[in-house]
């Protein structure tokens, strides 16, 4: 009996995680600065590129945030906006430039470049799978002209292109086929590709200010906040939409 008890506490303490709702803070952590401006995931590690002098792109444990490395981003200043694409590459966008650099993830080399087009202020791969499996694509975000772009992966030509506005970091969610975008403050909208109004919403915490990086992984969404912390947010496989404005936005999971 008492062994049955046991087990049966075990579950019901895993048993939050599996009902989280949307947007459900499961975890978090403090980054190593809080000038993050961009988010990456791999299946080992958050990737997280630091707006310090001169820029950084930190490996760091995606749960508990401790350091496995650290290296320079490929140029000192203007940097922001990662993504990670399987078979090692951790996409860097610069912004002085527009230019997207092809990094090596254990050491940051730059294997390739190419120019967005504009100002590549986020960054998410266009894949099927968690760690950037099957990567055909890059998406990048811009403000001005308020778009997001849908980048060859070697050339950087551009592929297609909707109206949506992002001074920040982006992710994409595989399993949903949404982009996650920065709002004004602490908020994070989903988008349906050439959708120019939102289909689903959450907010982080209010403490967090605002939303400075974003990364998709394993129905989680990882986030930056502006006051230097990383938030694991729970993100369900499927999710349904009521219809809705870009003022008032419902979301319901499955």
């Amino acid at each position: 009996m008492k062994y049955a008890l046991i087990l049966a506490a075990a579950f019901f303490a895993l048993a939050p995680a599996a009902d989280a709702a949307l947007g459900d803070i499961v975890g978090s952590f403090r980054a190593p600065t809080s000038e993050i401006r961009g988010l990456a995931r791999s299946d080992a590690y958050l990737f997280a590129v630091g707006f310090t002098t001169p820029n950084v792109v930190y490996r760091l444990n995606p749960t508990t945030g401790s350091q496995a490395g650290v290296w320079d981003a490929p140029r000192p200043d203007h940097c922001r906006g990662l993504a990670f694409s399987y078979g090692g590459h951790v996409w860097v966008g610069c912004y002085q430039n527009d230019t997207v650099y092809d990094c090596r993830a254990s050491d940051g080399s730059v294997r390739a470049s190419w120019n967005a087009g504009h100002d590549p202020y986020g960054l998410a791969p266009h894949c099927t799978g968690d760690g950037g499996r099957g990567t055909t694509a890059l998406f990048s975000a811009d403000s001005l002209p308020a778009v997001i772009a849908r980048h060859n992966l070697n050339t950087g030509s551009i592929l297609s292109t909707f109206r949506c506005y992002s001074h920040f970091d982006i992710a994409y969610d595989h399993r949903n086929q949404f982009l996650w975008v920065p709002a004004y403050g602490p908020a994070v909208y989903g988008f349906r590709w050439g959708e120019t109004l939102p289909v689903a919403s959450f907010d982080l915490p209010a403490a967090a200010s605002e939303v400075m990086g974003l990364a998709y992984h394993g129905e989680y969404i990882f986030v930056a906040g502006a006051n230097g912390y990383v938030y694991r947010a729970h993100c369900p496989g499927t999710i349904s939409v009521a219809p809705a404005s870009f003022g008032k936005v419902k979301a319901l999971f499955q």
